[in-house]
């Protein structure tokens, strides 16, 4: 009866750890979305993200780089100040990230879709609206 209980405390453990990684990779994150931060942010990008932006009349797939730098420029476009989360949700290895980006005069949602991948975190889809 102790090695079952053994294993299982083993097992909780692990699941605890892993959900405890990705709450502390969204808080990197979301920082760095509110400081605007692109240099930091290029890491948690995957190989191939799908983005949706406004003023883009279909989502795409994209590479990192291009990915990052069309987040750039959106927000220098339309004047974002800094980003408000809003709500966090992980399902299995999925996480979804919403909340608001702050403008002086428009008003945007943003979704994120990321993954979690062994230690690491990564975006594979981000929705502009």
């Amino acid at each position: 009866m102790t090695k079952i209980r053994q294993i299982l405390l083993v097992m909780l453990l692990a699941l605890f750890s892993q959900g405890l990684n990705a709450q502390n990779g969204t808080e990197a994150l979301v920082q760095n979305l509110q400081t605007a931060n692109f240099s930091n942010l290029l890491v948690y990008w995957d190989n191939q993200v799908e983005v949706n932006l406004p003023d883009q009349s279909n989502q795409k797939q994209y590479t990192a780089k291009e990915a990052n730098e069309m987040l750039r420029v959106f927000f220098n476009k339309n004047n974002i100040l800094g980003f408000e989360k809003n709500a966090e949700r992980k399902v299995g290895t999925t996480v979804y990230l919403t909340g608001k980006l702050l403008s002086g005069t428009t008003k945007f949602k943003i979704t994120l879709l990321l993954q979690v991948n062994k230690k690491e975190l990564t975006i594979v889809s981000v929705r502009v609206s």
